[in-house]
């Protein structure tokens, strides 16, 4: 393995490990790790060297953020507005990180284009596209179906409005940083395999932000490989948006989303 992979690899566990620290509010040895970093970028080569400013320009943001949000909590406005006000904080990170990409005159790569779609799909067994997407849709149409017969919630219109709006929002802004951004990132420093592993690793540990079972991060830890699969096979984020807001709907459905609707 070459020098600039070792780097690389060191880098991405690292930045797990900060996102692990950052979520459970370990903020003593956070900070301390951030400030080694920051003390080695000048022994770090160029593509080391911007992931490690991406790895800072991501918790800075996610630092702001969250004083944001403790701002945000002392005005008097809806609890559902607020739950959306915070999702969308969530372009602060994107900017901060892009800002940095921008700064080492390297392309952002988000992964914002119309899918490639193959004309067969390559599972276990070759499949065709059509026959694919059709048996997709009907399982989609099956699952929900379901779920609205067997679900005690009592859906409508503006319910599933709410519920779609905030699914969107949060699909779409961290499907942005995590396959978007970070995933593409890290592919330059290391390699797609071990990129959807990592990325996945890091997602899961940051959305079980509060603290939910082991069973619920290997269930965010799957999702967010079959995201990152879904966004490396089309060569864009637009899919796994549309899966991602699904899942967070079906989540609701099934008890293990809360909203203030």
């Amino acid at each position: 393995m070459k020098q600039n992979n070792k780097q690389g690899f060191f880098l991405t566990l690292l930045f797990i490990v900060l996102i692990y620290l950052f979520t459970r509010s370990y903020y003593s040895p956070f900070f301390w790790i951030l400030l080694g970093l920051l003390l080695c970028l000048a022994f770090l080569k160029e593509e080391n060297r911007l992931f490690a400013w991406v790895i800072l320009s991501f918790f800075g943001g996610n630092m702001i953020l969250v004083y944001l949000d403790k701002f945000i909590q002392g005005i008097h406005v809806q609890p559902y507005l607020r739950v959306i006000i915070y999702q969308l904080l969530f372009i602060i990170p994107i900017l901060s990180i892009c800002y940095v990409i921008k700064q080492f005159n390297k392309e952002i790569s988000l992964f914002l284009e119309k899918p490639r779609l193959p004309k067969n799909i390559q599972l276990p067994f070759v499949v065709n596209r059509t026959y694919f997407y059709s048996l997709t849709i009907v399982l989609v149409a099956v699952v929900f179906t379901l779920m609205a017969i067997t679900t005690d919630v009592k859906m409508n219109i503006y319910l599933f409005l709410s519920l779609f709006v905030f699914a969107l929002i949060h699909a779409f802004l961290h499907e942005v940083i995590w396959r978007g951004i970070l995933l593409s990132q890290i592919i330059k420093i290391t390699n797609e395999t071990y990129a959807i592993l990592f990325t996945s690793i890091a997602f899961a540990f940051n959305t079980t932000f509060f603290g939910f079972s082991f069973a619920i991060f290997l269930l965010y830890f799957v999702t967010g490989m079959l995201f990152s699969l879904i966004t490396i096979v089309y060569k864009s984020i637009l899919p796994a948006i549309l899966a991602h807001t699904l899942m967070l709907i079906l989540f609701f459905l099934n008890g293990l989303l809360q909203l203030p609707i």
